[in-house]
């Protein structure tokens, strides 16, 4: 079972570069949560567009945008100079190119009770610049061997946070990226990892993942992607990065389209494993009638899955697969774990 780590912590870096690191406490328990700038919203464009526009003794100009599919807007001004002002920000040339869609992200972290790991074995990042975010789950295997492994998904984090800059704005690659930080990555233990970004070229969601963390895509209220889960042969032993362990080349690639209003959600196996799909459907079109901001939906996941986690009598996805491999007599219910949920409105 792959319990990794959690927010990027303190240990042994510093962040004396890092001026988007922002400190954010939940239950006392710190995790970092890396952020940047917001995209601005940016006008769309049409193809096979004709202008109208109409000019007035009263100096009222109007104007309307037609396509191929009708009548698409339509717009009044006062004075010409309005009209040729607004006109220098729209174009209306026949280019093909889509509305630009963006993600505005925000996350929730709860390491499970362990003094001796107050940081957990998550970690996760969120850049606005760059439209993208990543999530590790430190393997809890490592304890054995007195490793703590949320060490290395935080470092594995933090190096994937800065090979993002090293991407083109806009069209970011999280396979290359995972690449980058793993090289950079030298401590000892392993995690899983999930780097998701939207490609503002073609609206689409680009995804790399290596193990059992993963991700929604929820669109009107319904799910209508999962990510699929790699894990080798026995039950709880996922793909893994780490330098005795799996590499970035068995990362599982994925481009989705995205549309407005479409909401993504990212998640380690402690919120996976503990929430039924149709709860996490409840729960996001409750939030949608409530218009909730991106954190307060991750953070409302996030509850039920540790609320769940605690429940000996929870049918669980969990608790389900350990039905099916003969072991729910060693597991039954929810599954006590840390939780990271990230939670990306498409706007």
């Amino acid at each position: 079972m792959a319990a990794c780590i959690s927010s990027l912590g303190h240990d042994q870096y510093s962040f004396n570069k890092f001026d988007e690191v922002i400190f954010k406490f939940s239950h006392k328990r710190p995790y970092f949560d890396f952020s940047s700038y917001e995209i601005n919203d940016q006008l769309e464009n049409h193809s096979n567009k004709r202008l109208k526009f109409s000019y007035d003794a009263d100096q009222h100009l109007s104007f309307s945008i037609n396509s191929s599919l009708g009548l698409i807007d339509q717009y009044s001004f006062k004075n010409v100079d309005e009209f040729f002002k607004i006109n220098k920000r729209l174009d209306f040339s026949t280019s093909n190119k889509l509305p630009c869609l963006k993600m505005v992200a925000g996350s929730l972290y709860l390491p499970k009770e362990n003094p001796k790991k107050p940081l957990g074995e998550d970690a996760h990042f969120i850049h606005e610049l760059y439209q993208t975010v990543g999530i590790a789950d430190g393997v809890g295997g490592w304890a054995k061997k007195k490793i703590d492994a949320g060490i290395y998904a935080r470092e594995l984090m933090k190096n994937s946070f800065m090979a993002t800059y090293n991407e083109p704005k806009g069209d970011v690659n999280p396979k290359r990226v995972l690449q980058e930080a793993y090289r950079n990555t030298n401590c000892h233990g392993s995690s899983t990892a999930c780097i998701i970004t939207l490609n503002s070229e073609k609206n689409t969601l680009c995804a790399a993942n290596v193990g059992d963390s993963g991700f929604f895509l929820i669109r009107k209220g319904k799910i209508i992607y999962k990510s699929p889960i790699q894990q080798r042969g026995r039950f709880g032993c996922p793909y893994q990065l780490g330098n005795s362990k799996d590499n970035p080349s068995v990362a599982q690639e994925m481009e989705l389209n995205v549309e407005k209003d479409d909401i993504l959600i990212v998640g380690t196996d402690g919120m996976l494993d503990n929430m039924n799909e149709s709860e996490i459907e409840e729960i996001v079109l409750r939030g949608m009638d409530k218009k909730l901001k991106a954190e307060e939906l991750a953070s409302q996941i996030g509850n039920v899955a540790l609320y769940n986690s605690f429940d000996r009598f929870a049918d669980t996805p969990f608790a389900r697969a350990a039905e099916r491999e003969r072991l729910s007599h060693l597991h039954k219910g929810g599954k006590i774990d840390d939780i990271t949920v990230i939670v990306s409105y498409i706007q």
